[in-house]
């Protein structure tokens, strides 16, 4: 039976999206870990998408533009935190054994599922691939961050990320020195498909099963 690597999409994206974007991790470790990439059970507003790729380059994603949760303005509130907290509980039990990835927004879940997985309020994850993620500011989550999570963790993010990348670094001090890794590369807010740190993802994935 295959390892499951649990993927959690950024915010706006959703399951298939971010299938699209780990396709060549996908090519890369097939049969041998099984990629599943969730939907977020929430719906982002129209007004919401629209601030979110207002003087970006990038084109909008196919609908539909879904989230984890919505923050509070300061940031302490995880408004529909429950229901995602419940889907990954979920799944964490229905895909045994798992490792999980995430990206932005799921790079932040991914570091929650990570610490509330070591403290025994979700089911055990094996390893967790953090991809320009940062530690989640909500105060229900704080609790969990008071000690280092050892939990094996790969952090990824790209040098020119004007998003998120200025907090990756905090978050890497949230985990076990001796259980994590760094990988920075070149580019901006995006899942490097090629590289040294695509490379390091599919090693360490591979290492972690």
């Amino acid at each position: 039976m295959p390892h499951t690597l649990l993927v959690f999409h950024g915010f706006t994206m959703n399951g298939e999206a971010m299938r699209r974007a780990l396709e060549p991790l996908a090519k890369r470790l097939e049969p041998k870990v099984q990629l599943v990439c969730l939907n977020a059970p929430h719906t982002c507003s129209s007004a919401t998408v629209e601030r979110m790729y207002h003087g970006s380059s990038a084109a909008s994603l196919s609908p539909p533009h879904l989230c984890w949760w919505n923050a509070s303005e300061d940031g302490l509130d995880y408004q529909g935190w429950p229901e995602t907290r419940d889907l990954v509980r979920e799944a964490l039990d229905r895909y045994a054994p798992v490792s999980v990835l995430g990206f932005s927004q799921g790079g932040i879940l991914a570091a929650a599922v990570a610490a509330l997985a070591r403290a025994g309020q979700l089911p055990p994850i094996h390893s967790a691939v953090l991809i320009a993620g940062r530690k989640p500011r909500a105060a229900l989550l704080q609790a969990a961050f008071v000690e280092p999570i050892g939990v094996p963790s790969l952090h990824v993010w790209g040098e020119r990320d004007t998003l998120t990348g200025q907090y990756c670094e905090e978050l890497v001090g949230c985990f076990s020195a001796t259980e994590r890794e760094v990988a920075r590369w070149p580019g901006g807010h995006l899942v490097p498909a090629r590289g040294p740190a695509f490379e390091a993802i599919v090693r360490f994935v591979l290492e972690h099963p």
